[in-house]
């Protein structure tokens, strides 16, 4: 069973790689490294767990999850960015449609 654990180390990392890419503003990245940590998600939960490395495998799962709350509030500093940037762009088109007029 230590390819679980293997698996589950694989999944840490992605996930990691994943923050690392996030937190250099290389959302493309996150998002081809998120689909395939998908598949690696389905294939990891796809078969049952032995008991005697349930213990290992909560703690990776709680990793994961750590740091997907990270990811998800870098997104959402990111989207609130774009927000921002999208009224501003609304504001100067006001401005000068307003001057033209």
């Amino acid at each position: 069973m230590a390819n679980k654990v293997d698996e589950l180390q694989q999944l840490v990392a992605f996930s990691q790689a994943m923050l690392t890419k996030a937190q250099a503003e290389q959302w493309d990245d996150v998002v081809a490294l998120e689909a395939e940590r998908r598949d690696l998600i389905k294939h990891f939960f796809s078969e049952q767990v032995d008991q005697a490395q349930a213990e290992v495998v909560a703690s990776g799962i709680k990793a994961i999850l750590a740091i997907d709350e990270k990811l998800m509030e870098l997104g959402a500093l990111r989207r609130f960015d774009i927000m921002h940037v999208l009224q501003d762009m609304d504001q100067g088109k006001k401005a000068v449609k307003a001057y033209t007029s």
